[in-house]
């Protein structure tokens, strides 16, 4: 059997339903599940002084993380509609070592992130993508911050509980 170990990697814990209702949940994603995701800032590589959350559109978006469940679902931030059909839901979890976050989407592929910082104002990785997410183009490290959501959107309370 499969034991996964989750460092902390929390500055303080947020009280949350789902967390308090799963407390063999690791304390990343008790975290992640907390409140509702929202992308903010996009940095390619090390320059950190121009936001390009407009030249890659598709990492940005709302998200949902259920400690309980593993479970995660992302959000247009205009609409609100999910993004689940197309790799935007799906089952998370973090390596042993907690340096990375493991996304595998009911549909698409998988998704590895370095962790940046994770508390309950901020979460934030990198990741290996070409540049503009066009095929061919030279990798680029992407940096992808998100705050928490205080809009007006309805979002469900929980992500989609998956395929049926």
């Amino acid at each position: 059997m499969l034991r996964l170990v989750f460092p902390l990697l929390v500055a303080s814990a947020a009280s949350h339903a789902q967390g308090a209702d799963c407390p063999q949940a690791g304390s990343a994603a008790q975290t992640l599940s907390s409140t509702a995701w929202l992308t903010t800032e996009v940095y390619e590589g090390d320059e950190r002084t121009q936001n390009l959350i407009d030249q890659y559109p598709a990492v940005v978006g709302i998200s949902l993380w259920d400690a309980c469940s593993n479970r995660f679902e992302y959000f247009d931030p205009a609409s609100g509609t999910s993004r689940r059909a197309t790799g935007g839901g799906g089952y998370f979890l973090f390596t042993g070592d907690g340096i990375n976050q493991i996304t595998l989407p009911d549909n698409g592929p998988t998704l590895h992130r370095r962790m940046e910082a994770l508390d309950v104002t901020r979460f934030t990785y990198s990741r290996q993508v070409p540049r503009h997410f066009i095929e061919g183009q030279q990798e680029v490290t992407l940096h992808v911050v998100h705050t928490p959501y205080t809009g007006t959107l309805a979002l469900p309370v929980r992500p989609d509980s998956g395929p049926r």
